[in-house]
């Protein structure tokens, strides 16, 4: 039987790192996901600071699980691309550097396989992005991460058969596949084999096709089946619990994480 691993996304619990170091080594969480972008930078991590950074995390029992990256704009909108890109590129050389490796990513958008007024095609300059990328954190022993959530299996595993530079991996964000309207059970069957990371959270959807984020247990993931069938396939990876919708994010991510350890199979005593 595969291990829970659980972490929290580090930002929740404060801007001062060691005091949300601290408040999030007793979340139940055994790792963290630090924000590569607004946190934990290069600029400001020396390699003395982060070996002072790993000591710490050590001393709190607690492992760096994941970096993420976030950008305003997605993979496939051309306003400053390039820069965008490479600042990805950094961060993903940057990851391993901390000593992790994986980066998640907000893709963004999927375009159409069209091209457009200006005879721009945004699905082929999404696929030469993701080539891009993929054959750097190759170069480098980073995986980027994707989160394609507004998006169906379908066209993710179009897009991750036609990128060969390198491999890529799916970031499975449950709540936001639950908030269009598919079942997130049997979206990762049909992904399960490039299901790198697990975003926790939970949704509701409206009438209209809207949804809202909320906290885990108050929404319509059925967590009990999710972690059921991440179980079944052995999925050794981190699952992160992250912004909540709820007034106290953080209580809300402690709270997420007792609720996924009791429902994995063995409870408490598979908490990684």
């Amino acid at each position: 039987m595969s291990r829970l691993r659980c972490s929290v996304a580090l930002s929740l619990f404060g801007r001062s790192l060691k005091p949300a170091l601290k408040r999030a080594s007793v979340s139940g969480a055994s790792g963290v996901t630090v924000d590569t972008r607004h946190g934990v930078t290069p600029s400001e991590f020396s390699a003395s600071a982060i070996r002072h950074l790993r000591k710490f995390l050590d001393e709190l029992g607690l492992e760096l699980a994941v970096a993420t990256f976030p950008t305003r704009r997605g993979l496939a909108d051309r306003r400053d691309l390039e820069a965008r890109v490479e600042a990805i590129k950094g961060a993903l050389a940057f990851a391993r550097t901390l000593g992790v490796n994986r980066v998640t990513l907000h893709t963004g958008p999927v375009p159409r396989d069209e091209e457009d007024e200006a005879g721009h095609n945004g699905r082929e300059l999404l696929l030469e992005v993701l080539c891009d990328l993929a054959r750097h954190g190759n170069q480098v022993g980073s995986l980027p991460v994707l989160e394609l959530g507004a998006t169906g299996p379908e066209t993710v595993r179009d897009l991750f058969g036609q990128v060969d530079t390198g491999p890529l991996g799916l970031d499975l964000c449950p709540a936001t596949w639950t908030g269009r309207g598919h079942d997130p059970v049997s979206v990762f069957r049909e992904l399960y084999d490039v299901v790198n990371h697990v975003r926790v959270g939970d949704a509701i959807r409206h009438s209209d096709g809207s949804y809202d984020r909320v906290p885990v247990g108050h929404g319509e993931v059925a967590w009990d089946e999710m972690l059921a069938v991440l179980s079944e396939a052995e999925y050794s990876g981190w699952l992160t619990a992250g912004t909540s919708g709820g007034d106290d994010p953080a209580r809300d991510a402690t709270r997420a994480i007792s609720l996924l350890t009791s429902y994995w199979p063995g409870g408490a005593d598979s908490l990684a």
